[in-house]
């Protein structure tokens, strides 16, 4: 359903064209912050950088270090296929398509999920227990993808009321 007063110009109008274009656009973020997980993962792999310590390696053995980066790798993919979803659906409903409420859920999932990883890692922010660098980067990267899970959620909600009260106008008009 698009808006059908593309031309008009009140406050609510504009809101609702800037709202679309935030779903389509951040839409397309909350994608590419999904894959970034499994660049840098990869990258990792790929310059053999150190992703357990050696009392890791010697607790857990080569099978226990099998079985982690397998969990890892699933938790990962369930990640990118809701961000995917998320993202997608956003992008449907600033389009103008039928979206569904489910991906506003799942905004909720990664803004909740964001929140947890930043608090988990504002100790070794604080107490620069880990490679300064990329622990800043990594809570840059996360307050980023919080960010725009979150306008995301907020212009799902916004262009959803528009269009119902656009849908109840009408109603009482015909």
């Amino acid at each position: 359903m698009v808006n059908e007063n593309v031309l008009a110009n009140d406050r609510e109008s504009v809101k609702y064209r800037r709202n679309c274009n935030t779903l389509v656009v951040f839409g397309t973020g909350v994608i590419l912050y999904g894959f970034w997980s499994i660049i840098k993962l990869a990258m990792c792999l790929i310059f053999e950088v150190e992703i357990f310590n050696k009392e890791d390696l010697e607790e857990f053995g080569p099978i226990g270090i099998s079985i982690v980066l397998v969990i890892v790798v699933i938790i990962m993919a369930v990640d990118v296929l809701i961000r995917l979803r998320t993202g997608l659906r956003a992008r449907y409903e600033g389009a103008g398509k039928k979206a569904g409420k489910s991906y506003l859920f799942w905004c909720i999932w990664l803004i909740l999920e964001s929140t947890i990883s930043i608090i988990i890692v504002v100790p070794d922010v604080i107490n620069m227990q880990d490679d300064f660098i990329d622990t800043y980067l990594s809570v840059f990267m996360e307050l980023t993808s919080l960010a725009m899970t979150i306008e995301v959620f907020m212009a799902g909600i916004s262009v959803r009321k528009y269009r119902k009260k656009l849908q109840e106008a009408k109603q009482s008009a015909g």
